[in-house]
Protein backbone atom coordinates (compact mmCIF):
# COMPACT_ATOMS: atom_id res chain seq x y z
CA UNK A 1 0.00 0.00 0.00
CA UNK A 2 1.59 3.34 -0.59
CA UNK A 3 1.46 6.66 1.24
CA UNK A 4 -1.62 7.88 2.65
CA UNK A 5 -1.98 11.78 2.45
CA UNK A 6 -4.70 13.27 4.46
CA UNK A 7 -5.26 16.79 3.96
CA UNK A 8 -6.51 18.91 7.46
CA UNK A 9 -9.75 20.40 7.85
CA UNK A 10 -9.62 23.62 7.45
CA UNK A 11 -10.88 25.79 11.12
CA UNK A 12 -13.87 27.54 8.60
CA UNK A 13 -14.76 24.55 7.08
CA UNK A 14 -15.74 22.88 10.69
CA UNK A 15 -17.49 25.32 13.07
CA UNK A 16 -18.06 24.35 16.35
CA UNK A 17 -21.35 21.53 16.58
CA UNK A 18 -23.23 23.96 18.44
CA UNK A 19 -22.93 26.92 15.89
CA UNK A 20 -23.96 24.12 13.66
CA UNK A 21 -27.34 23.48 15.34
CA UNK A 22 -28.13 27.31 15.77
CA UNK A 23 -27.87 27.44 11.63
CA UNK A 24 -30.03 24.97 11.29
CA UNK A 25 -32.48 25.65 13.48
CA UNK A 26 -32.98 29.28 11.95
CA UNK A 27 -32.99 28.35 8.86
CA UNK A 28 -35.93 26.08 9.64
CA UNK A 29 -37.76 27.23 12.21
CA UNK A 30 -41.22 26.79 10.46
CA UNK A 31 -43.35 23.92 11.66
CA UNK A 32 -43.70 22.29 8.23
CA UNK A 33 -39.57 21.95 8.30
CA UNK A 34 -38.09 21.04 11.71
CA UNK A 35 -35.22 19.74 13.15
CA UNK A 36 -34.80 18.73 16.76
CA UNK A 37 -31.25 19.30 18.43
CA UNK A 38 -31.06 15.72 19.75
CA UNK A 39 -31.91 14.02 16.08
CA UNK A 40 -28.93 16.77 14.55
CA UNK A 41 -26.39 15.02 17.42
CA UNK A 42 -27.82 11.27 16.64
CA UNK A 43 -26.98 12.56 12.73
CA UNK A 44 -23.52 14.42 13.68
CA UNK A 45 -22.42 12.16 16.45
CA UNK A 46 -22.55 9.10 14.14
CA UNK A 47 -21.27 10.77 11.42
CA UNK A 48 -17.89 11.75 13.20
CA UNK A 49 -17.74 7.95 14.64
CA UNK A 50 -17.85 6.97 10.93
CA UNK A 51 -14.98 9.26 10.04
CA UNK A 52 -12.94 8.64 13.17
CA UNK A 53 -13.27 4.96 12.16
CA UNK A 54 -12.29 5.31 8.63
CA UNK A 55 -8.81 7.38 9.33
CA UNK A 56 -8.40 4.83 12.00
CA UNK A 57 -8.41 1.94 9.37
CA UNK A 58 -6.56 4.01 7.08
CA UNK A 59 -3.34 5.10 9.62
CA UNK A 60 -3.68 1.24 10.80
CA UNK A 61 -3.13 -0.25 7.23
CA UNK A 62 -0.58 2.57 6.70
CA UNK A 63 1.29 1.39 9.33
CA UNK A 64 0.89 -2.53 8.78
CA UNK A 65 2.53 -1.79 5.07
CA UNK A 66 5.71 -0.28 6.72
CA UNK A 67 5.93 -2.88 8.91
CA UNK A 68 5.47 -5.30 6.20
CA UNK A 69 8.51 -3.69 4.40
CA UNK A 70 10.77 -4.02 7.48
CA UNK A 71 10.60 -7.75 7.91
CA UNK A 72 12.37 -10.11 5.70
CA UNK A 73 12.70 -13.99 6.09
CA UNK A 74 15.48 -16.12 5.04
CA UNK A 75 16.00 -19.78 4.80
CA UNK A 76 18.66 -22.71 3.71
CA UNK A 77 18.67 -26.11 3.51
CA UNK A 78 21.27 -27.81 5.81
CA UNK A 79 22.38 -30.51 3.86
CA UNK A 80 26.06 -31.25 4.17
CA UNK A 81 26.23 -27.83 6.54
CA UNK A 82 27.92 -28.88 9.77
CA UNK A 83 28.64 -25.51 11.07
CA UNK A 84 26.40 -22.15 11.20
CA UNK A 85 28.82 -19.25 11.39
CA UNK A 86 26.98 -15.88 12.20
CA UNK A 87 28.22 -12.21 11.41
CA UNK A 88 25.73 -9.68 12.84
CA UNK A 89 26.18 -5.89 13.83
CA UNK A 90 24.17 -3.81 15.76
CA UNK A 91 20.48 -5.41 17.23
CA UNK A 92 18.98 -8.61 19.03
CA UNK A 93 20.50 -11.87 18.06
CA UNK A 94 17.84 -15.26 19.18
CA UNK A 95 19.14 -18.57 18.00
CA UNK A 96 17.45 -21.69 18.86
CA UNK A 97 18.47 -25.42 17.53
CA UNK A 98 15.15 -27.42 16.60
CA UNK A 99 15.09 -31.33 16.54
CA UNK A 100 15.02 -32.63 13.22
CA UNK A 101 14.92 -29.48 11.69
CA UNK A 102 16.63 -29.58 7.94
CA UNK A 103 17.09 -26.26 7.35
CA UNK A 104 18.05 -22.79 8.58
CA UNK A 105 15.39 -20.37 9.15
CA UNK A 106 15.59 -17.10 9.89
CA UNK A 107 13.94 -14.24 10.24
CA UNK A 108 14.95 -10.39 10.33
CA UNK A 109 13.48 -7.00 11.47
CA UNK A 110 15.30 -4.39 10.43
CA UNK A 111 14.48 -1.09 12.43
CA UNK A 112 15.88 2.48 11.28
CA UNK A 113 14.01 6.10 12.05
CA UNK A 114 12.59 6.91 8.47
CA UNK A 115 8.92 7.22 8.34
CA UNK A 116 8.76 7.67 4.54
CA UNK A 117 7.98 4.47 3.04
CA UNK A 118 9.97 4.84 -0.15
CA UNK A 119 13.16 6.60 1.67
CA UNK A 120 12.72 3.91 4.11
CA UNK A 121 12.91 0.65 1.24
CA UNK A 122 15.51 3.18 -0.47
CA UNK A 123 17.86 2.80 3.05
CA UNK A 124 16.98 -0.73 3.80
CA UNK A 125 18.14 -1.61 -0.18
CA UNK A 126 21.34 0.21 -0.24
CA UNK A 127 22.72 0.12 3.23
CA UNK A 128 21.72 -3.19 4.50
CA UNK A 129 23.43 -6.37 3.97
CA UNK A 130 21.45 -9.49 5.00
CA UNK A 131 21.98 -13.10 3.22
CA UNK A 132 22.92 -16.69 4.11
CA UNK A 133 24.89 -19.07 1.69
CA UNK A 134 26.86 -22.47 1.96
CA UNK A 135 30.26 -22.27 1.67
CA UNK A 136 31.54 -26.18 1.75
CA UNK A 137 30.28 -27.59 5.30
CA UNK A 138 29.72 -24.25 6.46
CA UNK A 139 26.71 -21.81 6.31
CA UNK A 140 27.35 -18.53 6.69
CA UNK A 141 24.80 -15.54 7.72
CA UNK A 142 25.29 -11.81 7.25
CA UNK A 143 23.39 -9.01 9.08
CA UNK A 144 24.53 -5.70 8.44
CA UNK A 145 23.63 -1.96 8.22
CA UNK A 146 26.56 -0.26 5.96
CA UNK A 147 27.62 3.56 7.40
CA UNK A 148 24.60 3.83 9.33
CA UNK A 149 25.62 5.83 11.81
CA UNK A 150 27.73 8.72 8.78
CA UNK A 151 24.00 8.86 7.55
CA UNK A 152 22.65 10.15 11.10
CA UNK A 153 20.02 6.97 10.94
CA UNK A 154 19.51 4.93 14.10
CA UNK A 155 19.27 1.56 12.96
CA UNK A 156 19.47 -2.42 13.80
CA UNK A 157 18.65 -5.25 12.65
CA UNK A 158 16.84 -7.65 15.52
CA UNK A 159 17.56 -11.52 14.36
CA UNK A 160 15.21 -14.92 14.66
CA UNK A 161 17.15 -17.87 13.70
CA UNK A 162 16.03 -21.57 13.77
CA UNK A 163 18.88 -23.92 12.84
CA UNK A 164 19.36 -27.93 13.46
CA UNK A 165 20.24 -29.05 16.70
CA UNK A 166 23.10 -30.79 15.95
CA UNK A 167 25.04 -28.27 14.79
CA UNK A 168 28.08 -26.67 15.64
CA UNK A 169 27.30 -22.34 15.77
CA UNK A 170 30.15 -19.90 15.22
CA UNK A 171 29.03 -15.81 16.50
CA UNK A 172 30.67 -12.65 15.56
CA UNK A 173 28.11 -9.65 17.29
CA UNK A 174 28.45 -6.47 17.05
CA UNK A 175 26.16 -5.07 19.90
CA UNK A 176 22.68 -5.79 21.89
CA UNK A 177 21.24 -8.54 23.69
CA UNK A 178 21.74 -12.64 22.54
CA UNK A 179 20.02 -15.58 23.26
CA UNK A 180 21.48 -18.88 22.62
CA UNK A 181 19.16 -22.02 23.65
CA UNK A 182 19.31 -26.20 22.74
CA UNK A 183 22.79 -26.24 20.51
CA UNK A 184 23.96 -29.72 20.82
CA UNK A 185 27.55 -28.71 19.00
CA UNK A 186 30.38 -26.50 19.91
CA UNK A 187 29.35 -22.63 20.69
CA UNK A 188 32.40 -19.81 19.95
CA UNK A 189 30.77 -16.48 20.90
CA UNK A 190 32.88 -13.21 19.89
CA UNK A 191 30.84 -10.59 21.35
CA UNK A 192 31.61 -6.51 21.09
CA UNK A 193 28.70 -5.31 23.87
CA UNK A 194 25.35 -6.17 25.25
CA UNK A 195 24.03 -8.81 27.75
CA UNK A 196 23.92 -12.48 26.60
CA UNK A 197 21.93 -15.37 28.10
CA UNK A 198 22.98 -19.03 27.19
CA UNK A 199 20.51 -22.14 28.12
CA UNK A 200 20.72 -25.88 27.09
CA UNK A 201 24.09 -25.95 25.28
CA UNK A 202 26.20 -29.46 24.84
CA UNK A 203 29.64 -29.03 23.38
CA UNK A 204 32.40 -26.90 24.35
CA UNK A 205 31.45 -23.11 25.03
CA UNK A 206 33.79 -20.40 24.26
CA UNK A 207 33.13 -17.00 24.96
CA UNK A 208 35.19 -13.62 24.34
CA UNK A 209 32.75 -10.70 25.25
CA UNK A 210 33.90 -6.90 25.59
CA UNK A 211 31.30 -6.05 28.00
CA UNK A 212 27.63 -7.17 29.10
CA UNK A 213 26.23 -9.32 31.42
CA UNK A 214 26.48 -12.87 31.06
CA UNK A 215 24.18 -15.59 32.09
CA UNK A 216 24.61 -19.19 31.16
CA UNK A 217 22.51 -21.90 32.53
CA UNK A 218 23.47 -26.14 31.75
CA UNK A 219 26.29 -26.53 29.58
CA UNK A 220 27.12 -29.98 29.16
CA UNK A 221 31.29 -30.00 27.64
CA UNK A 222 34.27 -27.58 29.27
CA UNK A 223 33.15 -23.38 29.28
CA UNK A 224 35.78 -21.21 28.90
CA UNK A 225 34.70 -17.22 29.27
CA UNK A 226 37.00 -13.92 28.53
CA UNK A 227 35.40 -11.04 29.57
CA UNK A 228 36.37 -7.19 29.57
CA UNK A 229 33.41 -5.90 31.92
CA UNK A 230 30.11 -7.04 33.93
CA UNK A 231 28.17 -8.96 36.22
CA UNK A 232 28.61 -13.15 35.17
CA UNK A 233 26.63 -15.62 36.75
CA UNK A 234 26.85 -19.42 35.57
CA UNK A 235 24.83 -22.32 36.71
CA UNK A 236 24.89 -26.08 36.17
CA UNK A 237 28.01 -27.18 34.02
CA UNK A 238 28.89 -30.61 33.12
CA UNK A 239 33.13 -29.96 33.25
CA UNK A 240 35.76 -27.61 33.42
CA UNK A 241 35.21 -24.11 33.70
CA UNK A 242 37.66 -20.88 33.72
CA UNK A 243 36.88 -17.32 33.69
CA UNK A 244 39.36 -14.39 33.12
CA UNK A 245 37.50 -11.19 33.73
CA UNK A 246 38.24 -7.55 34.29
CA UNK A 247 35.38 -6.57 36.36
CA UNK A 248 32.29 -7.35 37.28
CA UNK A 249 30.62 -9.59 40.06
CA UNK A 250 30.20 -13.49 39.58
CA UNK A 251 28.63 -16.18 40.82
CA UNK A 252 29.25 -19.80 40.35
CA UNK A 253 27.39 -22.94 41.28
CA UNK A 254 27.29 -26.41 40.41
CA UNK A 255 29.89 -27.47 38.14
CA UNK A 256 30.99 -30.82 37.86
CA UNK A 257 34.79 -30.39 37.19
CA UNK A 258 37.47 -27.81 37.75
CA UNK A 259 37.27 -23.91 38.18
CA UNK A 260 39.70 -21.41 37.21
CA UNK A 261 39.50 -18.12 37.70
CA UNK A 262 41.20 -15.01 37.26
CA UNK A 263 39.31 -11.79 38.31
CA UNK A 264 40.48 -8.27 38.14
CA UNK A 265 37.80 -6.53 40.57
CA UNK A 266 34.33 -7.47 41.26
CA UNK A 267 33.32 -10.31 44.07
CA UNK A 268 33.49 -13.74 43.71
CA UNK A 269 31.00 -16.13 45.11
CA UNK A 270 31.26 -20.25 44.47
CA UNK A 271 29.51 -22.85 45.30
CA UNK A 272 29.05 -26.20 44.60
CA UNK A 273 32.08 -27.76 43.02
CA UNK A 274 32.92 -31.61 42.69
CA UNK A 275 37.09 -30.90 41.62
CA UNK A 276 39.28 -28.08 42.35
CA UNK A 277 38.99 -24.16 42.46
CA UNK A 278 41.90 -22.07 41.96
CA UNK A 279 41.52 -18.42 42.16
CA UNK A 280 44.91 -17.19 40.04
CA UNK A 281 43.79 -13.33 40.75
CA UNK A 282 41.16 -11.93 43.17
CA UNK A 283 41.90 -8.58 42.49
CA UNK A 284 39.17 -6.10 44.82
CA UNK A 285 36.12 -7.77 45.85
CA UNK A 286 35.05 -10.23 48.37
CA UNK A 287 35.90 -13.94 47.34
CA UNK A 288 33.16 -16.69 48.81
CA UNK A 289 33.61 -20.11 48.39
CA UNK A 290 31.93 -22.71 49.89
CA UNK A 291 30.97 -26.83 49.08
CA UNK A 292 34.10 -27.78 47.09
CA UNK A 293 35.46 -31.43 47.08
CA UNK A 294 38.49 -30.88 46.13
CA UNK A 295 41.12 -28.50 46.64
CA UNK A 296 40.89 -24.56 47.03
CA UNK A 297 44.02 -23.04 46.30
CA UNK A 298 43.98 -18.57 46.35
CA UNK A 299 46.79 -17.23 45.13
CA UNK A 300 47.51 -13.38 46.27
Amino acid sequence: MGDVYLEPFKKECAPPKKVIQKRILKQYSSPAVSLSVNRFQQLSGGFMKSIITILSFLFFTSAVALGDNSVKSLELQSNGIDILEIECGAGFLKVTGVENLDKIEVKAEINVDIRNAEDREDFIQHRVKLSIEQRGSRAILISEIKNSSFFGRNARIDLTVRMPKNMDLNIEDGSGLMEIREIAGDLMIDDGSGGMELENITGKVEIDDGSGEIDMRNITGNAEVDDGSGGIEIERVNGDLYIDDGSGSMRISEITGNVVVRDGSGSIHIDRVDKDVEIKEAGSGGVHIENVKGRVTKRD
